[in-house]
């Protein structure tokens, strides 16, 4: 019985395994913390280069921090006017510089394992393998190919948001090879986040001497941050207090006291409801003062008609390969969250099963690798 999977690779899929690997070694290899400009433009070039040896029109994208997002458009098309289909990668990784050393890429007969391997340098591999499968084996996409890879995803996309959305207004659809679910399924929604920090002033005095002149700024950040659990709801809306610092010594009433607060919300209604209500918080004590800063947000990918149409395409594809390609949601963002409230079909965690994300076991399947391969390059094909 024929195998609909080396049929499209037009090899076995022991060979397109070494060939994944082999380029995925190349990325691993290559530390990309976001906070090394200088690693994170290295690899980013390299990828450049892959993508115009493949036939792609580079744009060097010159961002502030001295960082570097690159933008390869594939023009060699069925339909030159159609609009087109835009990838989104990262190349930057949580870990610091010598994990690696600790942690070096290491493959066995079930894993393929390093720093920053399944978020998200495996999606980012498979899918410019996929570009050099099609080319190699004469297969055309049905419309433009844009490739997006930038450097700061995993510390909240500041420099290259406004290149990632002025790259999706005019696109068809957006796919997202960022790790899958577990069983390799698709992520149809994502929760937004809004992180931000709550500082309560009050005004210092002795503790022992004149403790009635003090306004105690802990105490009054206690209370208002067990009001917070209120604002949790059964949509899956979560409100999270993650760290609180304050106070100078013990015999000093408190004059300042911050909270960083955690909020993921599956719509843009549910984060308008806890904004709104972070905003108003008014302090118990009258005379202490209560300040809001909003230090990041990132919007929910919501599973609209346009996300479940693009994901039963998608399955649909997949099924050609013997593949049930399932879905679900997850609390963490991406850059596909910013795409998607431009409203465009974006499908998210493409990426090959595995695990550790951004710990110190991360890991790809190995079996897994030639499967996404085909489907990889079917999407590219046939969106």
């Amino acid at each position: 019985m024929s195998d609909p999977v080396e049929e499209l690779l037009g090899e076995s899929r022991a060979t397109a395994t070494q060939r994944v690997l082999h380029r995925l070694r190349s990325y691993v290899e290559q530390e990309t913390p976001s906070g090394n400009v200088e690693r994170c433009r290295a690899l980013a070039q390299q990828v450049a280069v892959e993508c115009e040896t493949l036939g792609a029109l580079i744009q060097n994208i010159e961002a502030n921090e001295n960082r570097l997002h690159i933008r390869a458009e594939f023009g060699a098309v069925r339909d030159p006017t159609a609009a087109h289909l835009l990838v989104i990668g990262h190349i930057d990784t949580v870990h610091p510089e010598g994990t690696l050393a600790r942690q070096p890429f290491e493959v066995t007969a079930e894993r393929a394992s390093g720093p920053g391997i399944y978020d998200m340098k495996a999606g980012d591999a498979l899918m410019v393998e996929a570009l050099a499968l099609l080319r190699r084996n004469g297969r055309v996409p049905h419309r433009r190919v844009v490739l997006l890879i930038t450097c700061d995803e995993e510390i909240g996309s500041g420099t290259s948001r406004e290149h990632i959305e002025a790259a999706a207004r005019d696109a068809e659809y957006v796919l997202v090879p960022e790790p899958a679910l577990s069983g390799g399924r698709a992520k149809t929604s994502r929760k937004g986040v809004a992180t931000y920090r709550l500082t309560a002033h009050g005004r210092a005095a002795h503790a022992g001497v004149e403790p009635e002149k003090g306004v105690n700024a802990i105490i009054e950040l206690a209370h208002q941050l067990t009001r917070l659990p209120e604002l949790n709801d059964g949509d899956g809306t979560t409100v999270t207090v993650g760290e609180i610092r304050g106070g100078t010594a013990t015999n000093v009433i408190p004059a300042l006291a911050t909270a960083a607060i955690d909020v993921r919300f599956p719509t843009q209604a549910a984060d308008v409801r806890v904004h709104e209500a972070l905003a108003h918080l008014e302090p118990r004590n009258k005379a202490a003062r209560l300040e809001l800063e909003q230090t990041d947000w990132r919007p929910p990918l919501e599973r609209n008609e346009g996300v479940i149409a693009l994901y039963e395409r998608a399955r649909t594809l997949a099924s050609e390969l013997d593949f049930d390609l399932g879905e679900g949601g997850t609390g963490g963002g991406s850059d596909g969250c910013f795409t998607a409230a431009l409203g465009v079909p974006t499908l998210d965690g493409l990426g090959p099963q595995g695990g550790g994300a951004h710990a110190i076991d991360e890991h790809v399947l190995v079996a897994d690798l030639p499967l996404r391969l085909a489907f990889y390059a079917l999407m590219l094909e046939r969106l």
